[in-house]
């Protein structure tokens, strides 16, 4: 199966997941995030903004935030390419490329060295670390360069093993599902 075919098939799956199944596998992954050995030990956090398809992460982001987390989100500063900007609070980010929230462009740019943890979102993904992702290898541009944990964020009922992957292609060190975390590289 193609990437593009697999990501045609599981946005088709999106749309027929119950909102109730989606909202309560949301707050049990953000559950599952803060309560990582990961999370705790990070101070600087890298988060994406969930789209309408994705994780809900403003939830996660404002407990980061109560928790004393310093956090970034990502900003697409042209095709292909996304820096890490840390927002003081909710009130930084505006509606950006793709009608995704996004950082206002007077927030400071965090470098990926700087960061503790990245949590990257997907189309789909498994318990080995490998990820689908939306088409724009974003993050496997900007996760080339952070030497940090990772931690992808997917509903257990969107998770597929068949995931094509090319060498380009990054794999994630933590799986998280409403089921709990799974630590890709010491399973």
């Amino acid at each position: 199966m193609t990437k593009q075919t697999l990501r045609a098939e599981v946005i088709a799956r999106v749309k027929n997941l119950s909102p109730t199944y989606c909202k309560e596998a949301d707050e049990a992954i953000c559950r599952w995030v803060i309560q990582s050995d990961a999370y705790d030990k990070a101070q600087t956090i890298f988060c994406y903004v969930g789209t309408e398809r994705e994780i809900d992460t403003m939830r996660l982001i404002h407990i980061m935030m109560r928790d004393g987390k310093s956090v970034a989100v990502p900003l697409c500063v042209e095709k292909g390419v996304m820096e890490a900007r840390r927002i003081e609070g909710m009130g930084d980010l505006v509606s950006g490329r793709y009608g995704i929230l996004a950082p206002r462009l007077v927030c400071p740019v965090v470098p990926p060295e700087e960061l503790d943890l990245v949590i990257v979102p997907c189309c789909t993904g498994n318990a080995r670390g490998e990820r689908l992702g939306y088409g724009g290898g974003y993050y496997d541009r900007y996760l080339a360069k952070a030497k940090c944990p990772t931690m992808l964020l997917c509903r257990h009922q969107l998770e597929r093993d068949d995931i094509p992957m090319e060498p380009h292609d990054v794999t994630l060190d933590y799986f998280v599902t409403e089921r709990g975390v799974v630590d890709c590289k010491n399973k």
